[in-house]
């Protein structure tokens, strides 16, 4: 069995989420549970436990009290291949040829210290170099606009590791047992739930129909072999 990944201050609203293999069934038994855990901690605002389970917010005040719900229908569960080992490498290399240029950097402006210190004051006053340092002012506008791309690059590496991890983090956190996911190669399971229920707003009551979409990973290389992490809320039309 692998082992459990609820926080302790969603414990016992989140053992209602725990294990994909309660959730396969249909009827709407697991998922229906999920869901009311979410609309009743939605009621009262409860942030800490909507933290631990979902990743969108029904407010009271903006959108209503959410009652009566029942599960129409749930998807087949859809899977694809989590590439967090494959991003966490590329950033470590672009990391690592940033450290390397950033050092050649740092050799060139040492020995070219006074020109380059020319070069910017007199882009400080907005006048013409010199003609001795324009080689220099070449050089050093092009180890700048590098400087500039390896940062770019370092960024954007670092945004795609961090929203591929997203669910993940949120489906396996465990404050007492935290998880580098990106160490760990999986699966992300996702699948779509729709849902009717009575929302309440200014005393006006509706019958709604709602799509819920459930996601979580399924990670695997760890000491404890399959890591199955629980469902998470991610969007709600």
């Amino acid at each position: 069995m692998s082992r459990s990944m609820i926080s302790t201050a969603g414990r016992m609203t989140l053992a209602l989420v725990v294990g994909g293999g309660l959730l396969a069934g249909c009827g709407g038994g697991a998922e229906q549970s999920i869901i009311r855990s979410f609309f009743q901690a939605s009621r009262f605002n409860d942030r800490t436990t909507l933290g631990n389970m979902s990743m969108v917010v029904f407010d009271p005040q903006e959108d209503g009290i959410v009652s009566g719900t029942s599960v129409e229908s749930v998807t087949e569960e859809r899977r694809r291949p989590l590439r967090l080992r494959d991003l966490a490498s590329g950033l470590q290399d672009t990391r690592d040829a940033e450290t390397t240029f950033r050092a050649e950097k740092k050799t060139y402006q040492d020995e070219n210290l006074e020109a380059i210190a020319r070069v910017i004051e007199a882009e400080r006053g907005e006048e013409d170099v010199a003609r001795r340092d324009q080689e220099v002012q070449e050089a050093w506008r092009t180890w700048r606009d590098d400087e500039r791309e390896f940062a770019r690059k370092v960024s954007d590496s670092q945004s795609a590791l961090d929203e591929e991890a997203r669910i993940a983090q949120a489906s396996t956190y465990d404050p007492s047992n935290p998880l580098d996911v990106a160490q760990f190669e999986g699966e992300l399971v996702s699948k779509d739930v729709t849902v009717t229920g009575t929302v309440t707003k200014d005393d006006v009551r509706e019958d709604r129909t709602m799509v819920i979409t459930l996601e979580k990973v399924e990670l695997q290389g760890g000491e404890d072999g399959l890591i199955d992490g629980r469902w998470i809320i991610t969007a709600l039309e």
